[in-house]
């Protein structure tokens, strides 16, 4: 038994369908469903009464809920102690952009101020940090998206764009010269982020603004890394979307080219995660209150410069 199960089966109660449990734990329909099937398994029971159109808790599932709020409060409290005892190490989860390009700046600096906190980066996809953050896995995250978990404080901390990215070729200059139509350009062979990435989230509703059916893109690669993505690209493999920060140093060496997603506000906001109502350590309150005055978007318009 999971104790990410537990707060699903919760979740389900609370709000009062999958569907919601699913939005507020920022996870698929179908996992929340596979969870839900893990736990019954194990239990040896039927928590929930499913039909087609409805569902509802079993004489059983009420039972267990009693006992899964006690688990769950019992976590907290276990996490509560120990994190007290803890107050020196700090775990930050990160989505890429801000894991490659700001945070190893603003964590330099906090690093210099105190030097007796052992901190610990772990980059992965938005969904996955938002996760281990409700979790309680993880301490703090910056991610690219926000989720309706209502146990969860987002805060924004930085703005960065959305663009088109195409290979430095004769063929994408005279788009630029002569210009270019969104269409035109998204009728290439295209290049996503993996499912969970923020960046393809994001991207997905720009073109939904667009009418363009983010399902419908010639789809040649999946890929989990910005850095890989720009190497296919380079090579003519297709075009993607990506944070114009990602790829500002390729612009300027005339490797890859890159072209505004217009008709739409391609603006992208990264926000500060964590968990709310409940007890922070003093090391992520310091790291809360050290990033909410760090000028982001100063850095951002001085790495843009620079490169």
């Amino acid at each position: 038994m999971e104790l990410k199960q537990i707060q699903t089966f919760i979740t389900i109660v609370e709000w009062g369908s999958f569907s919601e449990a699913a939005n507020q734990l920022y996870l698929s329909q179908p996992t929340v469903s596979l969870h839900i099937k893990q736990l019954e398994n194990e239990l040896g029971i039927e928590l929930i009464s499913r039909t087609t159109k409805s569902h509802e808790l079993t004489s059983q599932g009420q039972e267990f809920y009693k006992y899964a709020q006690s688990l769950l409060k019992m976590s907290r409290n276990i996490e509560t102690t120990f994190s007290q005892r803890n107050n020196h190490q700090l775990t930050i989860g990160a989505s890429s952009i801000a894991a490659s390009y700001l945070l190893p700046i603003a964590l330099s600096e906090f690093a210099k101020d105190n030097q007796q906190m052992r901190v610990s980066l772990h980059q992965s996809d938005t969904i996955e940090i938002i996760n281990d953050i409700a979790l309680g896995s993880l301490n703090i995250g910056i991610v690219g998206s926000k989720s309706m978990n209502s146990n969860l404080t987002f805060e924004k901390l930085f703005s960065d764009k959305l663009v088109i990215v195409t290979p430095y070729t004769e063929e994408y200059r005279q788009y630029k010269k002569v210009g270019y139509s969104i269409s035109k350009l998204l009728d290439k062979p295209f290049i996503t982020r993996e499912e969970g990435s923020g960046t393809l989230k994001e991207s997905a509703l720009i073109l939904r603004e667009l009418n363009i059916d983010p399902l419908k893109l010639n789809k040649v690669f999946e890929v989990n890394d910005n850095e890989t993505i720009k190497q296919f690209i380079k090579l003519g493999v297709g075009i993607s979307i990506l944070s114009e920060l990602a790829v500002q140093p390729d612009v300027k060496h005339k490797e890859l080219l890159t072209f505004d997603i217009e008709g739409v506000d391609s603006t992208r906001n990264f926000y500060l995660v964590y968990r709310k109502n409940t007890h922070l350590p003093e090391s992520v309150k310091n790291f809360i209150n050290y990033i909410r005055n760090y000028q982001l978007n100063f850095e951002i318009k001085k790495l843009m410069e620079d490169n």
